[in-house]
């Protein structure tokens, strides 16, 4: 993957499999989640031509608890959440949830947040306003997958979320090299929502966005 993006034009990239919830994706453990940070440092000592963080994408628990300790989460460079599971909650149920999480300090993205599969599930209710409030005084960055299936976040949501002063990162969230063309999507939708590269954090360059997913 980090070659592939190189071959890009790509001065870095973020590798977040999934955690240990999402067993069906043989998701990290703590132990295993270490030890690829410990890989993802070594890697970039020997050098590659491209910087790789290493990350994670933690499960949201039900409760708004993260899916791994935060001990083994400081340890890895960025740190996703994102709902996977219990998707039918009622609005208010799903709003304090996403505030919970929102108060790990590890985190620094929430991933694809309306959950939406385009043709397959609406997405779930929730005070978006109040959740990207939240997210924007705790200086955690809103997701737009640039995965066709999902696109998420949309425009009028991207529009309305600008406004109450989030910021973003556009994830090409690919599974296989060929999958990294899927960011022109991702860019199509963050215009499409009246964004500029200043919203966006993933168009700085590399010291200033090792910077930017640093915790406070």
């Amino acid at each position: 993957m980090a070659e592939a993006a190189r071959a890009l034009g790509y001065s870095y990239i973020a590798i977040t499999d999934h955690s240990k919830a999402l067993a069906m994706a043989n998701g990290l453990d703590e132990r295993r989640a270490v030890a690829f940070a410990q890989q993802v440092r070594e890697i970039n000592r020997r050098g590659l031509g491209i910087h790789v963080f290493s990350g994670i994408e933690c499960d949201i628990r039900k409760d708004g608890s993260m899916d791994l300790a935060e001990d083994a989460l400081a340890e890895l460079d960025l740190v996703i959440g994102s709902v996977h599971s219990y998707m039918n909650m009622e609005a208010a149920e799903m709003t304090d949830r996403l505030l919970r999480a929102l108060q790990c300090r590890c985190l620094r993205i929430l991933g694809h947040p309306t959950g939406r599969l385009l043709l397959v599930r609406e997405q779930f209710p929730f005070d978006f306003e109040r959740v990207v409030r939240e997210a924007a005084a705790r200086n955690v960055f809103l997701e737009i997958s640039a995965a066709p299936e999902r696109l998420d976040l949309y425009d009028t949501l991207l529009r309305l979320a600008k406004a109450r002063g989030a910021r973003f990162a556009i994830s090409t969230d690919a599974h296989h090299p060929q999958q990294l063309e899927n960011m022109r999507y991702g860019v199509a939708m963050a215009r499409r929502g009246w964004l500029e590269a200043a919203d966006v954090i993933n168009t700085l360059p590399l010291d200033k966005f090792t910077r930017a997913i640093r915790p406070d």
